[in-house]
């Protein structure tokens, strides 16, 4: 009956993380925190999918003759892909608090040396037998490397939990700091789960308490996509709206709103089509992002429509200048690694928060702004 029930539950954990990586497939906007995500996902569902099969091959002795060295064999790829679960778990951490460490395949090497020291000592369990023994009986057993294992992951990701959380201070978005919680959670799962695990050698509560987690995270992600502009990968006009009206309760500092659209760009879309105006668009939007990076408490940015987008920031006048410079430098310098014919600009107005404005009024006022430089501004070259 147990080796039923548990069974069960490996089986409804494959399924939660199957749905999850179907939808996560199907919507994929080719962004890096998905790619990570996706991963994850393979990987935490090939751990349940290894405990489901030991169970079965286990605990019901299906093919007896096989069931001794099928249970190494599976228990031994559960380890491997909680590990490589883990590991891919940090990279999408890592993308979420724009850290540094899985830009490129070098330093992504060098943070999976820990990954390939506990792929090793795993391995070797096969002759050892210091992570897990599987009896005459057939009865599995956890060894003293286990918790070892189960430690070193637990830091791992702590690591990279601080970091999310220290970074979420600096975030204005809602929305996105809710989210960076969420996942900097994933360590108190582990933990949690290691600490449950005392209960029982064959109960599944780090399966468990993984699915949950994993589940939260796409529902988290779900979130955020619905907030997200598909193309450029920033926020889009509904969470703008959303954004401004809690901003306006809730700010410090003097707020700015920059309003501003790419100059001339419908002659980008007739003279070169659509795909190149759809590339120019995440050149800018791009730009938005490198610009916005810089600063201690991070600009929001949203695509307003179109060619224009908004940028919020909480801060000081002098402050808001030198962003929009840094913007300016920031689009520049993509002109010159894109090698097109034509070189982006931005016009910006400038809208100041003042008390009494909603959100409406505040872009209205750098609206107003823009269309004063854009009416200032040449005629359209032909």
């Amino acid at each position: 009956m147990a080796t039923l029930l548990y069974a069960e539950i490996y089986l409804i954990c494959i399924i939660i993380v199957w749905l999850c990586l179907f939808w996560v497939t199907r919507r994929s906007s080719g962004s890096a925190s998905e790619r990570w995500l996706h991963i994850t996902l393979v990987a935490f569902m090939v751990s349940h999918a290894a405990n489901f099969l030991f169970t079965l091959f286990n605990g019901a002795r299906l093919i007896p003759s096989l069931v001794h060295p099928l249970s190494y064999i599976f228990k031994t790829v559960y380890h491997l892909s909680l590990c490589v679960g883990v590991y891919t778990w940090c990279g999408y951490a890592d993308v979420e608090c724009r850290g540094q460490l899985f830009t490129s395949r070098k330093k992504q090497l060098l943070t999976a040396i820990p990954l390939a020291a506990m792929a090793v000592l795993i391995l070797s369990n096969l002759w050892t037998h210091q992570l897990f023994t599987i009896d005459e009986g057939e009865a599995y057993a956890r060894r003293g490397m286990f918790h070892l294992e189960m430690g070193l992951l637990v830091a791992f990701t702590a690591a990279f939990s601080i970091k999310l959380i220290l970074r979420r201070q600096s975030e204005t978005d809602p929305i996105k700091r809710s989210h960076m919680m969420l996942v900097a959670s994933f360590p108190l799962c582990l933990m949690v789960a290691w600490a449950l695990s005392f209960i029982g050698e064959g109960v599944p509560v780090i399966n468990v308490a993984i699915t949950i987690e994993l589940l939260c995270l796409f529902m988290g992600t779900s979130t955020q996509q619905i907030s997200m502009d598909k193309l450029t990968q920033v926020n889009n006009r509904q969470n703008l709206l959303g954004f401004l009206d809690y901003k306006l309760l809730n700010h410090d500092e003097k707020i700015f709103l920059l309003m501003m659209d790419l100059d001339y760009f419908k002659t980008i879309n007739d003279t070169y089509g659509h795909l190149e105006g759809d590339d120019a668009l995440i050149r800018a939007a791009t730009a938005l992002k490198m610009a916005c990076g810089g600063f201690k408490r991070r600009p929001y940015i949203a695509r307003y429509g179109g060619d224009e987008f908004i940028v919020v920031i909480e801060s000081t006048k002098p402050e808001a200048e030198t962003l929009i410079a840094c913007i300016r430098e920031k689009l520049e310098e993509l002109n010159e690694q894109a090698h097109r014919p034509y070189a982006l600009k931005f016009s910006i107005g400038v809208g100041e928060y003042h008390p009494g404005m909603n959100a409406n009024d505040l872009i209205e006022a750098a609206d107003h702004a823009l269309y004063e430089i854009k009416r200032a501004r040449p005629p359209r070259p032909h």
